[in-house]
């Protein structure tokens, strides 16, 4: 995306909102400002069949009954108002009237960044083209620069308000530009935060292998740069992924703390503070009453909205679950009958004050949960709203979590006769955090804190309720081996292929007959030779040309009756190339035939 300075090449900027799907328009009248972006949306309308619409900030504020409406109210209403048509169908949006200082900022958080911030948000996963008409910009000036001349800054910024929202799909192409950029531009520092990214993206889609070793990577990257704040960032990530299988690492995110207070971040220290209380929320005697608070006031300190919401998410949920222990070793008073409804009382004032503030933060995983578990606390709530299953439900779809979509499956089913989870979570979670799922007297599912902390997608080869049928060991299975650790750019890694068959598969006792395995890159790579024969042992050499996310798609087939036997996928994580004291400062640029 890029500012047009001024307005004399309409072709340019058409070119420019196709490539991009996105434009900022200023630095001219407003009369001669809103006839160029007129123009620019009936070129691109007539040709892709599209309707237009168009929104002006100032009349946002001026409806009818409206009047006095304060800029940062108009500003949320149009965002609003683009939202909903993005959502619709794929059109063109014209949003003009942009004042002064609201398109000219970068995004620094879930929402607390400019107007052009919240229209990137509602813009991010839509098929629509959106130019926006600044009234102040100036000549030259971008908001964030064109393909060719990226801000890995700017791109990393967007993509971890990606994240904090619960959308981790939306970050990656965001990180393989910002890693890009930062190769570019020689910035070490920049290449490591943007490898934690990565490491983050991962966990929070549940690839723990792939996040442990981005995340152990990005340490050691900080650590050579002297980056101290990232290195406690990385700590925390890393000792975060033990709540994945059901048994988190107090000590870890204690010690995460301790760097963060160390680097004097303490935005950071507040959250690994938050996650430290979390783990340990459920142990006997704890005074989660009094570290909560405490981490309240951190987070008011260095005005984290999203951070207080989490807060009081979990400080709700651990409140919703005692049975009357105040937290610091005894029974307050509020022990009994009375004492129970007032907990519920006080649980339902968190839940809603935490609702309030991720509707605000703008960020629909932690909503999501939020009102689930609130659903799931108070009776009388869920009952006043006969759709709040389907409601929860949408909320988890706007952002692609099926795995939260399953928990509302459960939670409206109630648990199964034979004890075992459902298929949509038995391929999700590790079994020894499902192991940790209880229920109430009521029949109401007591969730695993974990749970929230990913949306993991479904394991490759799970096998699916009708396959249980069949003896796996009856079945040829094909595994592939990553030879060589971390791959980077531009170097060949090696990939072994073989075709296991099970005990009971007539190949287990007879050689392998001469299959035949085709590799296929899916993405920017390489993959050499084309085919191999695993009864030879078949090996490839896979050479990416960008780091990021990169599939690959081998079909194992029977050459003697042209049969495809088995088709895979999988997916390689490749990590910037270690820059090294000898990395000259402006790289010289790559080979055309290797340009990503």
């Amino acid at each position: 995306m890029s500012f047009v300075g001024h307005i004399r090449d309409l072709a340019a900027a058409r070119r420019e909102l196709e490539t991009r799907r996105l434009l900022v328009v200023g630095g001219a009248p407003d009369a001669d400002r809103s006839a160029f972006l007129d123009a620019v949306a009936r070129e691109v309308a007539d040709e892709a069949g599209l309707p237009v619409y168009r929104f002006r900030v100032a009349d946002a504020g001026d409806r009818s009954g409206e009047a006095g409406r304060t800029p940062g109210e108009a500003a949320d209403a149009v965002v609003e108002a683009c939202r909903g048509v993005f959502v619709v169908h794929p059109c063109v949006v014209v949003v003009d009237g942009v004042p002064a200082g609201a398109a000219d900022a970068v995004p620094t958080g879930t929402a607390d960044g400019s107007l052009l911030a919240g229209l990137i948000s509602a813009f991010a996963e839509s098929e629509s083209f959106l130019l926006v008409g600044s009234t102040d910009a100036r000549e030259g000036a971008s908001a964030l620069p064109s393909e060719g001349c990226a801000d890995g800054w700017a791109l990393l910024t967007r993509a971890a308000v990606h994240c904090d929202r619960g959308d981790p799909r939306a970050a990656g192409p965001l990180l393989r530009r910002a890693v890009e950029a930062h190769q570019v531009a020689g910035d070490r520092r920049g290449e490591a935060w943007a490898v934690f990214l990565y490491g983050r993206m991962c966990r929070l889609r549940g690839r723990a292998e792939d996040a442990r070793r981005l995340l152990h990577i990005a340490r050691e990257r900080f650590r050579a740069v002297g980056e101290r704040p990232g290195e406690a960032w990385a700590c925390g990530e890393l000792a975060r992924l033990a709540t994945r299988s059901g048994a988190p690492d107090p000590d870890a995110l204690a010690e995460a703390r301790r760097l963060h207070e160390r680097a004097g971040d303490r935005r950071g220290a507040a959250w690994a503070h938050l996650w430290w209380t979390v783990a340990r929320a459920d142990e006997p005697g704890f005074p989660w009453r009094e570290e909560f608070t405490n981490v309240q006031g951190r987070f008011h300190e260095v005005s984290d909205r999203l951070g207080t919401a989490w807060t009081l998410h979990h400080h709700a949920l651990t409140l919703a679950r005692t049975d009357g222990t105040d937290g610091v070793g005894g029974t307050g008073g509020t022990g009994g009958t009375g004492g129970t409804g007032e907990r519920r009382r006080e649980a339902d004032r968190l839940f809603e004050g935490a609702l309030a503030l991720f509707e605000e933060a703008d960020c629909p995983h932690g909503r999501a949960w939020t009102m689930l578990e609130y659903a799931l606390r108070s009776p009388a709530h869920r009952f006043l709203n006969g759709e709040w299953a389907a409601e929860i439900r949408h909320v988890f779809h706007g952002i692609g979590d099926e795995a939260g979509e399953a928990w509302v499956d459960l939670a409206e089913a109630g648990p199964s006769p034979d004890g075992e989870p459902p298929y949509e979570l038995a391929c999700r979670y590790p079994t020894a955090l499902l192991d940790t799922l209880g229920w109430t007297e009521a029949g109401e599912p007591l969730i695993p804190r974990a749970a929230r902390d990913t949306q993991p997608e479904p394991r490759p080869g799970f096998p699916r309720p009708g396959d249980r049928d069949r003896p796996d060991d009856s079945r040829a299975h094909v595994r592939l081996t990553l030879l060589d650790d971390v791959p980077v750019p531009d170097v060949p890694a090696r990939i072994a292929l073989q075709v296991v068959p099970g005990p009971g598969h007539p190949w287990s006792t007879a050689p392998l007959p001469p299959l035949t395995a085709r590799a296929t890159s899916l993405g920017h790579a390489e993959i050499d030779p084309a085919h191999g024969v695993p009864a030879d042992g078949a090996e490839f050499r896979f050479t990416p040309h960008r780091p990021g996310s990169h599939r690959l798609r081998f079909t194992v087939e029977d050459p003697a009756t042209g049969t495809v036997l088995q088709q895979v996928e999988a997916e390689i994580d490749v990590v910037p190339s270690d820059p090294g004291p000898h990395r000259p400062t402006a790289p010289a640029p790559r080979p055309p035939a290797r340009r990503a």
